[in-house]
């Protein structure tokens, strides 16, 4: 748009113009020099008070032109949301003095007298320095409108002018100068007065002290409004010193809030006088008639486009778009009709004038659309406007086949790009790049139809609002085709003025539209140093042009405009430029994937063009190797000879090195690779097949590989074949396959496979076009596990040049074929599994034979475990072996490992498993390399070793595994491995019964002295003089075991005791120490008494036992060994400080029915305790004794009451109810049974024997 009047195409905006804030030196005015009687009748302003200079003064003019919003984007949504309302301004700072544009134009000169004689009355009127009526105007007498008018209104005359005064402090002189400020400001408004224009004068006083400070100020500022008579709610403001830059914002933009209105005001009154005088309808005389005889005034029609044109500026001044639209269209079909451009003469200059017009009206009109979000409406009237300046051209002008039509064909697209970059559609609008590069939806590249259209109306693609990129294309399409006119142009027309004869210039000098574009001899000159740049303009607009299709990830028209930018380049010799386009489009194209082989070709060629005369090595190899492929058409009279594409270059200097892949490039080398079978052992020979077919041009060079290398991903090494020239000819034709066989053998490691060795084999590896060789290989195999084949690499090495091409196999290709020869005969058959790149090598399957002999069927915790293996050499050929023995388990405690005989190493101990672990991480034990030694066929070894189980019941998982080789073969490692499960369970479990017992001794007292025994005082754990208790444990044994199970034994061991007591345990029965043998899931019982005694009389405190049953057991037969099982017992808890009552029984030794019923209360307390005793009367029995008595017992002793029971009842149990209740604490105590008694919840249970 730069090439038209940049005041014709601005957005109008509210001017406001800002006096007195710096010098005028500071802020030049940007005025036209040639708008007419500027400086001569120009209305001025002028004062000699000096501008504002206070410290905040640079801080407030910031903040204004803050709000300037002159470069904003052309939409509704750029308003600044900080201002209140919604129209935005021009800011313009001027100086003190200033100059308005004239509103009369001078009278014509050497004209006669303007007044009549003898009489006062104006016979000609004074008009606008702009308007058609004034001589003097560029436009006298027909014209239509000048960008003058606008540049009038958005740069000269402003809507309000805001003039800025300092308010001295100094007492002295503040009358002084009060008086000079209210004679400058009325000088203003009278200036203003008298020059008949509507803007509004604003006053700003800065004061150089707070009114806080100087209290008169309110007094001085109601003087100066009385004396100027400004309104201090829109004409007067005051701004006090030190105000902060917030303060400053703030004060700013409540100034524009107040002068929105007014502002609107103004340019509405200048619609309305526009109006006024269109609707009229009578065109005012001229200053002076035309004086030509073919001239004329301008019409009606052309004052109607006049004014209407004037409405719809000053409609955008209000921001009233929608009104702008309307009068813009207004003006522009009345600026196309009859009466004006289609009556203007082609060849006059009001032509090009009245043209320029109508683009000026078209790109209002499309920014009122854009503006109001009618972007179809817009795309539409884009198109119109070319449509019908089209055929205007034609009929009336000078044809649109030429390069001035194309020209301004590329200037309209470029226009609407430009429109919509500036209005910053959303629809169109670029979201930020994420981290990740890409975006998840590309942004739209077109906007749907307003809703202003019907739903489900069809449009045609071009009426639909495209992105700028869409439009650039389209201008870069009429430059290629500017340039074509214009290398058509004659060499005669291209020659300068001056040069050519009159007659022959003359008759040619209305061929050609030279509408805002060159003449012939500049657009195409003779000298091409000088005039119009094509190649230029049209790189440049192809650079825009993909910087906004990229930005929409349109990658293929991307692709297109890089090779055609790359192209021009070309053009113009530009190689390096065109080599850096046409690299990277070389290497990433979309339409090599798209089979679009043309482009590809075309793409290609060029590549290798500019890489030639640059000297760049790589990128002729690349292009060469992909063109020689068939699947291009071939180039007519083009040697492909890969060898030789670099010969007789002198700029390449080094030697390239290329590596190409199978997904970058279009090879004419194609491969395929199978497994003849999916499994194979270790030690056999594995088959296998290369195929490898050329598709080159058929008048191409045969190629040569120097190397084939497979890369396997797996136990496989890396193999190479290498080229080996033929011997003789081949008897096979030439595109017939040839099954070729090799045999791999390993070569020493070398640093070209890190350190590595490789398999190597040679043939002929020379391909001509269209020649299939299948190679068939065999290699053996050293190593077990699964192998897939992942490339293949040929390579050609030439002095030259090296270049590598890596062909990627899919790893799930089906498609594998084996291909065999029968009498000179090809034949293929298909492998038919799912991955025939795939092979699984298992070990060589062993022959070695393990046993295990007499495993026991069950082993036990805490059992010694021997374990005789057997091996067994059924190989036929002499091994030499060792055994590797692994214990997986959870285990508690670490068990070991050991040989009995013939041990070669230590074992180790296996650590215990951690909490939470799986069975893959169980802990293991082993013992690596027991060296078993040489053993010839059918030979067989005893190995024996054993290990302790731990005392906690697990599972464990024996692995047993025989490491050898045979002898004729130490290469190949072979395995044999035999895994058992051994259950280790507990032999025994057991429940525990702990009740307590009446001791037979006497209490020590403090009412009795006794005599201490002297040989007791020799004990080294000293004397104990406390309470004695008596308690029995019994224990209940059962028996998990799978077989009888012999108990030598069965022994209670303390292992700690605490709370002052010493214990001593015994047998129950003292003859019970023989061998005891229990069957499984028998139960058997063991009682043990305990004596528990306090060291000291005063200690009241429970004491608490831990103890444990150790059973001492052995399987049943001949020499087992004896095994100790512990199991924990639970605790034991001994009570002494509290009262308690203990029942014994016993039977009359003279009445055989009678039973002694003992009841013993104890009192372990330092207090006298009373007890109440109840006994109930039952039915089942009889009693003799204290039915209800009170009993008082001494502290630390203990009473005995004796009952006799006859019971009436026999072989039953009978219940005697005694109560026994402590009379202090209210608290009766629970009596507890002894031997030969039991309990329930209601009491004790006595048992009467039935023959009693």
């Amino acid at each position: 748009m730069d090439i038209y009047p940049p005041d014709y195409l601005v957005h109008n905006l509210p001017l406001v113009m800002l006096s007195g804030l710096a010098p005028s030196e500071q802020h030049p005015r940007k005025v036209p020099c040639n708008y007419p009687l500027l400086q001569e009748n120009g209305v001025q302003i002028a004062s000699d008070l000096l501008p504002v200079t206070s410290p905040n003064v640079g801080l407030l003019l910031q903040c204004f032109l803050e709000l300037d919003a002159s470069h904003t984007p052309w939409t509704a949504r750029a308003t600044n949301k900080d201002v209140v309302g919604s129209i935005r301004f021009r800011v313009k700072v001027v100086g003190r003095d200033v100059t308005f544009p004239p509103r009369k134009a001078n009278p014509p000169p050497g004209s006669p007298l303007m007044v009549a004689p003898n009489t006062t009355a104006i016979l000609r009127e004074l008009h606008s320095p702009l308007s058609p009526l004034s001589p003097s105007s560029t436009l006298f007498p027909d014209g239509v409108m000048s960008p003058l008018w606008v540049t009038k209104h958005q740069d000269l005359l402003p809507s309000v002018f805001v003039a800025f005064f300092t308010l001295t402090a100094d007492a002295n002189l503040s009358t002084l100068h009060d008086n000079q400020l209210k004679t400058e400001i009325n000088n203003i408004k009278k200036t203003f007065a008298a020059s008949f224009y509507k803007t509004r004068f604003v006053a700003v006083v800065l004061s150089e002290k707070s009114i806080l400070e100087s209290p008169e100020i309110d007094e001085r500022l109601a003087s100066i409004r009385r004396a100027t008579g400004l309104d201090p709610k829109n004409s007067l403001f005051f701004l006090p010193p030190n105000s902060s830059a917030v303060e400053l914002r703030a004060f700013v933009q409540n100034l524009f809030s107040v002068l929105q209105p007014i502002c609107i005001e103004y340019y509405r009154d200048l619609s309305k006088h526009a109006r006024r005088k269109r609707n009229r309808g009578v065109i005012p005389p001229p200053t002076a008639p035309p004086t030509s005889g073919t001239s004329q005034t301008l019409a009606t029609h052309g004052w109607n486009v006049r004014y209407e044109f004037k409405l719809g500026v000053l409609a955008e001044f209000r921001q009233e778009m929608d009104a702008a639209g309307r009068n813009f269209d207004g003006a522009y079909e009345g600026l196309l009709g009859q009466d004006v451009f289609e009556s203007t003469a082609s060849w006059s200059p009001r032509w090009n004038e009245v043209r320029l017009l109508a683009d000026v009206i078209a790109i209002r009109i499309i920014r009122c659309l854009l503006w109001n979000g009618q972007t179809t409406s817009a795309a539409r009237r884009w198109r119109g406007h070319r449509d019908r300046m089209q055929d205007l051209i034609d009929r009336r002008g000078k044809g649109s086949a030429n390069y001035g039509w194309e020209a301004w064909e590329s200037r309209w697209a470029t226009i609407m790009a430009e429109l919509i970059q500036k209005s910053e559609l959303p629809i169109f609008s670029i979201p930020n790049m994420p981290k990740g590069g890409e975006l998840a939806l590309a942004p739209p590249i077109f906007s749907p139809p307003e809703k202003a259209f019907p739903v489900g109306e069809r449009f045609p693609p071009w009426e639909l609002l495209h992105h700028p990129g869409y439009w650039l294309n389209i201008a870069s399409r009429h430059l290629y085709r500017r340039r074509v006119f214009a290398e058509a142009i004659p060499d005669e027309d291209r020659i300068p003025p001056g040069q050519l004869r009159a007659p022959s210039q003359a008759g040619k000098s209305n061929l050609y539209d030279t509408y805002l574009c060159p003449e012939p001899f500049v657009e195409y000159s003779l000298s091409r140093e000088s005039g119009v740049n094509h190649s230029t303009l049209v790189i440049e607009s192809i650079h825009r042009t993909i910087s906004q299709f990229g930005q929409r990830g349109q990658t293929r028209m991307v692709e297109r405009l890089n090779f055609e930018l790359a192209q021009e380049e070309m053009k113009v010799s530009n190689w390096g430029d065109a080599l850096k386009i046409l690299r990277p489009l070389w290497a990433g194209m979309s339409w090599r994937r798209e089979g679009w082989l043309d482009l590809v070709a075309e793409v290609g060629w060029a590549l290798r063009e500019c890489a030639t005369h640059i000297g760049d090595g790589v990128h002729i190899i690349g292009p060469e190797w992909e063109l020689m492929s068939e699947c291009f058409s071939p180039r007519p009279a083009w040697q492909y000879d890969l060898a030789k594409c670099l010969d007789g270059l002198d700029t390449v200097k080094s030697k390239p090195a290329v590596v190409l892949r199978a997904g970058d490039v279009i090879s004419f080398l194609s491969s395929r690779y199978a497994f003849k079978n999916p499994e194979s052992h270790v030690g056999d020979m594995l088959a296998s097949q290369l195929v490898v077919a050329s598709s080159a041009q058929v008048d191409s060079v045969p190629v040569t590989l120097s190397e084939i290398r497979l890369s396997y991903d797996g136990s496989l090494k890396t193999a190479v074949i290498r080229h080996k020239t033929a011997s003789g000819p081949s008897n096979a034709p030439e595109k017939s396959p040839k099954l070729v066989e090799i045999v791999l053998h390993e070569d020493s490691p070398s640093n070209e496979f890190s350190g590595k060795s490789c398999l190597v084999g040679t043939t002929d590896l020379s391909f001509r076009p269209g020649q299939v060789k299948i190679f068939g290989i065999a290699a053996m195999l050293r190593e077990a596990g699964d192998a897939s084949v992942v490339s293949a690499t040929f390579s050609v090495v030439t002095e030259l040049f090296d270049v590598n091409y890596v062909f990627t196999f899919d790893e799930n290709d089906s498609t594998g074929v084996w291909w065999t020869e029968n009498l000179g005969v090809m034949r293929k058959k298909r492998l038919g599994r799912e991955r025939t790149g795939a092979v699984k090598i298992l070990p060589k399957p062993p022959k070695m034979q393990i046993r295990l002999l007499d495993l026991k069927k069950q082993i036990y915790t805490n059992e010694r475990v021997v374990i005789n293996v057997e091996v067994i050499n059924e190989e036929d050929g002499e091994t030499e072996a060792s055994l590797e023995v692994r214990i997986l388990g959870d285990f508690e405690s670490a068990p070991a490992l050991s040989w009995t005989e013939n041990t070669k190493e230590t074992p180790k101990a296996v650590a215990p498993k951690e909490p939470g672990a799986t069975l893959d991480e169980l802990s293991a034990i082993s013992l690596p390399g027991h060296v078993i030694g040489k053993l010839v066929p059918a030979a067989k070894t005893v190995e024996t070793f054993s290990f302790h189980t731990s005392s906690v019941a697990a599972d464990y998982i024996l692995e047993l595994r025989v490491l050898y080789h045979l002898l004729s073969d130490r290469d190949t490692p072979i395995s044999k491995t035999l895994t058992v499960n051994l259950p280790v369970v507990g032999p025994f479990e057991a429940n525990y019964d702990f009740s307590p017992r009446v001791h037979p001794d006497r209490w020590p007292t403090y009412f009795r002295m006794e005599d201490t025994v002297e040989s007791d005082k020799d004990d080294g754990k000293g004397l104990s003089f406390g309470i004695a208790q008596k308690w029995c444990l019994t224990a209940r044994m059962a028996s998990f075991a799978t077989e009888n199970l012999v108990i030598e034994r069965v022994e209670l061991p303390v292992l700690c005791v605490s709370g002052g007591v010493e214990c001593s345990i015994t047998h129950e029965s003292p003859d019970c120490t023989g061998l005891l043998e229990i069957a499984p899931n028998e139960i058997e019982e063991t009682r043990f008494l305990l004596e528990i005694k306090k060291f000291s009389l005063e200690d009241r405190r429970s004491a608490t036992l831990d103890l444990a049953l150790n059973i001492y057991w052995r399987r049943k037969g001949e020499g087992a060994e004896l095994n100790t099982s512990a199991l924990a017992v639970p605790c034991l808890l001994v009570p002494s400080s509290e009262p308690r009552v203990l029942a014994s029984t016993r039977y009359s030794s003279v009445i055989p029915s009678l039973i002694h019923l003992d009841f013993t209360i104890e009192n372990p307390t330092i207090h006298l305790l009373t007890f109440n005793i109840t006994m109930e009367a039952n039915d089942e029995f009889a009693f003799s004794g204290p039915k209800l008595s009170s009993l008082q017992i001494l502290p630390i002793s203990r009473h005995t009451v004796h009952f006799n029971l006859l019971p009436t009842v026999r072989g039953a149990w009978i219940q005697p109810q005694l109560k026994v209740v402590d009379r202090y604490f209210n608290k009766t105590l629970r009596i507890s049974a002894t031997e030969g008694m039991k309990m329930d919840k209601t009491g004790i249970l006595v048992w009467v024997d039935s023959d009693g």
